[in-house]
């Protein structure tokens, strides 16, 4: 064990900016973990997290980043002997608190699944683990402390679990996932109670963007490829983080579609957010990474760009008969 067993060691957990299930899930996992055995734990996030995860238990131990605690958050970190740096592969997935993380002294260990990942002191990696509540459960494996997975820290684990391979249906599941789940499932976790918040506990403004994505939705037969779109002027208020998330899979519905896009113009002038999904060999993360500054996995990616809705698909659309012309698709 890397630990100085002197419990006044400072150990802080960094996700990245908007976490979605899986960081949400391995992320408190880990902090409720290391409370139990009286360790002093912070969980920070550059930004707020969803809506729709805040019945997750001890998410309200989160420190957001604000303008209003820059300071605060800034000494949390430099303070730290540990910093753990979970469900991200690099410092840009974490905004602001990079510079913070950088001019710390602490120890600085990763637990990740995503491809190329920077070097840190000391790396719990697995591009091959379909979640990183996957290289939680082993890390807490590992120090031989499994009975120390109560129902809270199952529920966590197992939400990353189910949002990060899609319910259990992507192709990166093995029969190690359904190993863990089963493990989880005997700490007396509620499925149904998880399934219902996450799929079926949607507000009313989610199911008007859906249907504004579905209205946008296009085809391109000749590469199998749906792409849609959501502007901001099309977005209901009051909008929350979450209202637009799952779009993308809808497109990877559709019959014989193997490229599935989502464009998202947040706000007028921002970047424009963009969703990548896949089926099959191709490998959206190298798709994200070589044109829209992104990067994720190979069926399941994400990347920005600076340029308005309109030339972003523009764009997209140029790009894509040199892409599956270059790389074979």
């Amino acid at each position: 064990m890397f630990f100085n067993h002197n419990k006044n060691k400072i150990i802080t957990i960094i996700i990245h900016k908007n976490p979605d299930g899986d960081a949400l899930g391995s992320s408190l996992a880990l902090m409720i973990y290391f409370r139990k055995l009286n360790y002093n734990v912070n969980l920070i996030s550059p930004t707020n997290y969803s809506e729709y995860y805040s019945w997750l238990p001890g998410i309200k131990n989160i420190i957001v980043l604000s303008d209003n605690n820059k300071f605060f958050v800034k000494k949390k970190i430099l303070d730290s002997d540990y910093i753990f740096l979970v469900d991200l592969n690099n410092f840009s997935r974490i905004g602001e608190l990079k510079e913070f993380i950088k001019n710390s002294k602490s120890k600085k260990i990763l637990i990740d699944h995503h491809p190329y990942p920077l070097n840190f002191d000391i790396m719990f990696h697995d591009s091959n683990a379909p979640a990183t509540s996957i290289l939680v459960f082993r890390f807490i494996s590992n120090m031989n402390n499994l009975s120390k997975i109560d129902k809270d820290i199952a529920t966590c684990l197992y939400v990353g679990l189910m949002t990060d391979t899609g319910y259990f249906r992507f192709p990166s599941i093995n029969s190690e996932t359904h190993f863990i789940a089963s493990i989880l499932m005997k700490k007396g976790i509620n499925i149904y109670k998880i399934y219902n918040q996450l799929q079926e506990n949607y507000n009313e403004n989610k199911l008007k963007l859906l249907s504004i994505a579905l209205k946008n939705l296009k085809i391109i037969k000749k590469y199998n490829i749906a792409y849609t779109s959501i502007r901001s002027s099309d977005i209901f208020y009051p909008y929350q983080q979450g209202d637009v998330d799952g779009i993308i899979n809808y497109g990877l519905s559709i019959k014989n579609i193997t490229f599935s896009v989502f464009f998202f113009e947040e706000k007028k002038n921002y970047p424009i957010k963009i969703s990548f999904r896949s089926k099959g060999k191709l490998d959206v993360n190298l798709f994200a990474r070589k044109y829209f500054s992104g990067g994720g996995h190979k069926n399941a990616a994400g990347g920005i760009i600076k340029k308005s809705l309109s030339e972003t698909i523009k764009y997209f659309l140029h790009i894509i008969p040199i892409f599956y012309k270059n790389f074979n698709f």
